[in-house]
């Protein structure tokens, strides 16, 4: 173990690093230096009644025929030499003998034993000179730092958790062989096996050590080929396809699974096995995983002995409830299983899921379901039995909240659906974990029960992992016809901890300048009631449409919950709107010149049941939206909207597909007709592949083709995200997607001609509702500068005067 470590190494002016040999020779020097002098007959008295550490203790035979120890003089005093940070009263405290007691060689050497048991003291000798006893002790050093030195493969953070040894704790040579071979079994956990570790020390004043880890991690070891015995029925591809573990290769840099790991090899087990339970083959069984290393030492060898067993099938499907409310015949269509296919362990896992949701929803929190499986191997079928039992009752006793160093208590409490003295609800409690992680302040929420004070008592741990819930947000975009385009806006959702909304937005770019200010209180006076207001300042030069508008706007709403699931939202808001047209703008456009004022009065309905607010699998959004403009103010319309959402998991719950459709419809009333800059305009990030304002009715033959918007719309997205092609920790997602739809309907008024009416070559207004088509992927990658994002989208139904936008980029960070 001995490597000098020089001075110049850590730049200290301490001596230099020494091995742990040394450490313990230089310690029992010193403390034969204090050892005191005695005449030579004293000195052989001693010597023979001197016990040390290394003496063997007797085994019992030999106490047992042994006679007893002779008693000795009286002992006058006791003495302690070579203490440091201890008392000599912490000393004495540990011995069996007190002055005045008679000499006992057996209690002396129990005293021995328990000094060292202490671990206080690196040596430990008594001394008897026929009166006094003399106790001469050398310390352990303190540990005034650990430094770990050559790793690489594993972070310090994950080092320092994994020894036990921390600074200003006593330093002892069996703690630091322990934290050496928890270090080793550490770099072999992620594939370094040929790594060593060599422990050091540098003395310090005051009896104190710096501990040094010098690590040498090795190469690599990979896994150069995974082998499968007595499989028949599935090719070693296919099983490979299961199991974590990767072979190694030089394109796989990115992989984390490409060496051996006996924990992930132990999981591999577990995963062929629900593999092969997946697909009917319910007698399978992993017979032996064995890992052979290379005799370099640089590659293992891995080998999975399975036996497949013969193929079995659903038999009959019973539901024996012992609850009389819950009736069997109305709880089987819930259960995904069908007699005479192919067995599935998980349909039983699926089945026993629906049934508890089911039990739970109609009041019966503490119903019990327990799968009874009847194997006939003669048929190869097998019989489930669903027993569905009363469990005990079980309340409530307290709810604890950890891990939020900045939320408050009551904003995490306010989204329970249970309170203390409740009785236990497990649908209950995992919707209430959707709720908490709905809010967008923690990354993770876990809820574990535990037992209460008493056996019908449960105490709910809740830890949550706060994020970062302050946006400093950047935006990126890039048009064909335009160029790139910005935004900068801070945003804060969870303000104070209190679970408030604030956003202050100012962007800029070649269309437009906002500056915007929001603020939302999620429970307005301790309510279930949301209340908000919204102040902008919005100026567009909308160059598609050839004109420029300056908006200055106001508005306050209110919200509350209309069921678990469901919410209502009001609103009033006052506009101001200046429209200034380009010079040159067609006479379309012209026609909306002037400033008017807008108050209206709107609502919101909100349904949502999607399971994760995060990354969703399955439910569904709806929405449905109305304002009514002509409480006071100049203009008169009714605008309407609804947006519709599914989320479903398909191809082997692999990948998750959405359809999302999303509609409005304007009209004015009063003899007033729609506002140009009232109309929809649809394009950008919200149909991709063409450009902002690049689809819907466009004013021909003059300029340049000026967007007018349309007063409907009706726009659908089927997206299909992919599997995870990188670990998750990367943050990289994908998903293929297609946007179709269209926009159009402008109602006549005088100085708008439709193309088919007008004069050939004269400014005229095309308008056919066209049928509009995209495909492309989409990137997202939760990078360490903040989320970026890349839509490419190509238009595979379009018009000959759309407007297409091939990329889209959009970046930004977080704090």
């Amino acid at each position: 173990m001995g490597r000098t470590f020089s001075l110049a190494s850590y730049g200290r002016a301490a001596a230099g690093a020494i091995s742990l040999a040394l450490l313990f020779a230089s310690m029992q020097a010193r403390a034969q230096e204090q050892t005191p002098a005695v005449t030579p007959a004293a000195d052989a008295q001693a010597q023979k009644a001197t016990p040390t550490a290394a003496a063997p203790a007797p085994d019992a035979q030999t106490q047992k025929s042994a006679p007893p120890a002779a008693v000795g003089p009286p002992v006058r005093d006791i003495r302690v030499r070579g203490t440091q940070r201890i008392e000599p009263g912490t000393v004495l405290s540990y011995i069996s003998i007190r002055p005045g007691d008679p000499y006992d060689e057996q209690a002396v050497d129990r005293s021995l034993k328990a000094l060292f048991a202490t671990g206080l003291f690196a040596d430990v000798k008594i001394n008897w000179d026929g009166s006094v006893l003399t106790i001469n002790v050398v310390e352990n050093p303190i540990i005034n730092r650990i430094v770990f030195e050559g790793e690489s493969k594993v972070t310090e953070k994950d080092l320092t958790k994994e020894v036990q040894l921390k600074p200003r704790q006593v330093f002892t040579r069996a703690k630091v062989q322990g934290d050496v071979q928890r270090i080793i079994e550490l770099y072999r956990r992620n594939g370094k096996f040929a790594a060593t570790v060599d422990p050091e020390i540098i003395q310090r004043p005051q009896n104190r050590v710096d501990l040094i880890f010098s690590i040498n991690e090795g190469p690599t070891t990979g896994v150069a080929r995974i082998s499968f015995i007595g499989n028949k029925v599935f090719d070693d591809a296919t099983l490979k396809g299961q199991i974590a573990t990767e072979e190694s290769a030089w394109w796989k840099f990115l992989s984390s699974n490409d060496n051996y790991d006996p924990d992930r090899l132990t999981f591999d087990r577990e995963q062929l096995r629900r593999f092969y339970l997946k697909n009917g083959y319910a007698d399978f069984r992993v017979v032996s995983a064995v890992a052979e290393l290379s005799p370099d030492r640089r590659d293992f060898y891995i080998t999975f002995t399975v036996d497949e067993g013969p193929l079995y099938k659903f038999g009959k499907i019973t539901i024996n409830s012992k609850i009389r409310e819950l009736y069997p015949a109305s709880l089987r269509p819930l259960v995904p299983i069908v007699p005479g296919r192919t067995y599935n362990a998980e349909l039983i896992d699926k089945s026993i899921d629906a049934l508890t949701n089911a039990a739970g929803t109609k009041g019966f929190a503490f119903a019990e379901i327990h799968p009874r499986i009847a194997r006939n191997r003669a048929k190869r079928t097998i019989d489930v039995q669903f027993d569905i039992d009363q469990g005990p009752r079980v309340y409530i006793e307290k709810i604890n909240i950890t891990g939020n160093a900045r939320t408050l208590d009551k904003v995490i409490r306010r989204e329970f659906r249970l309170v203390e003295g409740d009785a236990f609800n497990r649908v209950l409690v995992d919707r209430s974990r959707t709720r908490i992680r709905s809010l967008g302040f923690f990354k993770d929420v876990d809820i574990k029960p535990s037992q209460g004070s008493q056996p019908d008592r449960t105490v709910l741990n809740v830890n949550v992992t706060e994020q970062s819930t302050g946006e400093l947000q950047l935006g990126v975009g890039y048009s064909s016809t335009s160029s790139f385009v910005g935004q900068f806006s801070y945003t804060e959702r969870n303000l104070f901890g209190r679970g408030q909304f604030l956003r202050a937005s100012l962007s800029a770019s070649s269309i437009s300048k906002e500056a915007v200010l929001s603020f939302t209180e999620p429970y307005f006076m301790d309510r279930p009631l949301s209340a908000g207001f919204d102040i902008s300042k919005i100026i567009v030069d909308f160059d598609q449409a050839d004109y420029r508008s300056d908006t200055d706007a106001i508005s306050l709403r209110l919200g509350f919950p209309t069921s678990e699931y469901g919410s209502v939202g009001v609103n009033y808001t006052y506009r101001i709107d200046t429209v200034n047209p380009f010079s040159g703008a067609p006479p379309a456009i012209q026609l909306a010149a002037g400033t008017e004022t807008t108050s209206g009065i709107g609502y919101t309905y909100a349904y949502n049941t999607l399971d994760d607010p995060l990354k969703p699998r399955h439910g569904i959004t709806f929405s449905f939206s109305q304002l009514f403009a002509g409480f006071g103010g100049s203009l008169k319309y009714l605008r309407t909207q609804s947006t519709f959402s599914y989320r479903q998991p398909v191809l082997w719950d692999q990948f998750v597909a959405s359809l999302t459709v999303h509609a409005g419809y304007i009209t004015g009333y009063g003899g007033q007709h729609v506002r140009l800059n009232e109309r929809f305009f649809e394009g950008g990030d919200t149909f991709r592949g063409f450009e902002v304002a690049g689809i819907g009715p466009r004013e021909l033959n003059v300029g340049r083709g000026s967007a007018l918007g349309g007063e409907t719309f009706a726009i659908g997205t089927f997206d299909l995200r992919l599997p995870d092609l990188l670990p998750a920790d990367y943050g990289v997602t994908t998903s293929l997607f297609t946007d179709f739809g269209t926009l159009g309907h402008i109602a006549s008024q005088p100085g708008l001609e439709t193309c088919g009416r007008a004069p050939r070559l004269a400014p005229c207004i095309v308008d056919d509702m066209a049928f509009r088509a995209s495909a492309g992927i989409a990137i997202g990658w939760k990078s360490p500068f903040g989320p970026l994002e890349v839509d490419l989208g190509v238009p595979l139904a379009k018009t000959s005067y759309d407007k297409s936008q091939i990329i889209r980029f959009s970046a930004g960070t977080g704090f």
